[in-house]
């Protein structure tokens, strides 16, 4: 059990510490009203574009993401993390109250949904960092796996309730709605960030007399750092290698064998659901060395890949049953294996690298997937990147052995 203080700061139990739990929950709010938003803005970018125009809306954030990332992380390592998620959630706030009423007055049009979409993906590239830098502010390091899987948890639980509040809020009461809902559940996670959110730990400053310098010490620490570089790199393989077996692979193999879209839903449902069960596990579960165990668990999951292109449609649903379990279990010991092993002044530069996987590389590596599926076929597509998957994560493993 972990000791109930770190130096002179008194910390509680994670069951009985309310300034996380009031976090947690205001985040999976927060995830809510995201996904409302993102469901409301699909929809209505079909209404008023070709589908063209639709992928285009749902795919701009990703470009300012991507671009500022590497800034984002560097300022989270040069100013305060919890205030610049408030600026941010704000920020974000009058964005969208601004484009409602520029709904209400001249409609929804496209230019107004790439508007809103680009700035949201700046600011994500300045708060994802941020947030980063928190965990290790708010408990101790016991605790952080535990809280990394109750994140995890509660924000599965806010996709379940966001997705059909999306659709709902957007059939009802259009765009302007949705925009206003978001809205207020930005400014739920606002209000218990600035008042009941109080890190107890402080945060290293970045030591550079620039950005640019902060840049390149942040990536000068990974050269030196081998067990940060090890987690970098399997971070990176878990995202670029599950990411497009679940998004083109399993899809073309539904598609393929005459499924239909119904079967689609079910097999992404049952991954959730596996998912949510896997991070019930972690916050129970201990081992010595979370790193470890969970690459070791990742191994599971690149079985599960195989299986998705090789399997009868029954099987498939195990498949999914086991990249959502170890997707639960695995994510929130890495994440707490991250949080306990990077360096405290480089966290915010080493969360936004670990991101541009998702947000610079995914779209490659998606393309790249399906073309791999043109050429050889979905089958041999999903055992090639699940064998690669899985010889990553041993090698991870092999470099991690007390981690």
């Amino acid at each position: 059990m972990s000791s109930p203080s770190v130096g002179a700061v008194v910390v509680p139990a994670l069951r009985r510490d309310r300034r996380v739990q009031a976090w947690i929950l205001s985040g999976a709010v927060s995830e809510a009203g995201d996904v409302a938003w993102y469901v409301g803005l699909a929809w209505s970018a079909a209404q008023v574009t070709s589908p063209a125009g639709a992928g285009l809306v749902m795919g701009i954030g990703a470009l300012p993401r991507a671009l500022f990332l590497l800034f984002g992380g560097a300022l989270a390592d040069r100013w305060d993390g919890r205030r610049t998620m408030i600026v941010a959630n704000l920020g974000r706030i009058a964005v969208l109250v601004a484009a409602a009423i520029v709904a209400v007055a001249d409609g929804v049009t496209l230019p107004l949904l790439l508007t809103v979409a680009i700035v949201f993906g700046a600011v994500d590239a300045l708060y994802n960092p941020a947030a980063g830098t928190l965990p290790r502010r708010m408990v101790q390091p016991d605790d952080l796996v535990p809280l990394a899987a109750g994140r995890q948890l509660a924000n599965r639980l806010a996709v379940f309730v966001g997705a059909p509040l999306g659709g709902l809020l957007v059939a009802h009461g259009g765009l302007m709605t949705v925009m206003l809902v978001d809205a207020v559940s930005f400014g739920v996670i606002a209000v218990v960030l600035a008042l009941v959110v109080r890190p107890r730990f402080p945060q290293p400053v970045a030591s550079g007399h620039s950005i640019r310098r902060d840049l390149a010490a942040g990536f000068g620490y990974l050269r030196r750092d081998q067990v940060a570089r090890t987690l970098v790199i399997a971070f990176f393989g878990l995202n670029l290698c599950v990411g497009p077996v679940l998004a083109v692979g399993l899809v073309q193999r539904v598609h393929g064998s005459g499924w239909g879209s119904g079967a689609l839903g079910w097999f992404q449902a049952c991954s959730g659901i596996a998912a949510a069960v896997g991070a019930v596990v972690a916050m129970r579960w201990k081992p010595p060395a979370p790193a470890r165990a969970g690459l070791l668990v990742l191994i599971a999951q690149a079985a599960g890949c195989v299986m998705v292109g090789l399997v009868p449609r029954v099987a498939v649903f195990a498949a999914m049953a086991m990249i959502g379990f170890t997707a639960g279990l695995a994510s929130a010991l890495l994440s707490g294996a991250f949080q306990q092993t990077i360096a405290p002044a480089f966290l915010g530069r080493t969360s936004s690298i670990v991101s541009l996987s998702d947000d610079g590389l995914m779209p490659a590596a998606m393309a790249g997937f399906g073309a791999l599926i043109s050429l050889i076929g979905v089958a041999a597509a999903c055992a090639l990147l699940g064998a690669t998957f899985a010889a990553l994560m041993v090698w991870s493993a092999s470099r991690l052995r007390t981690r």
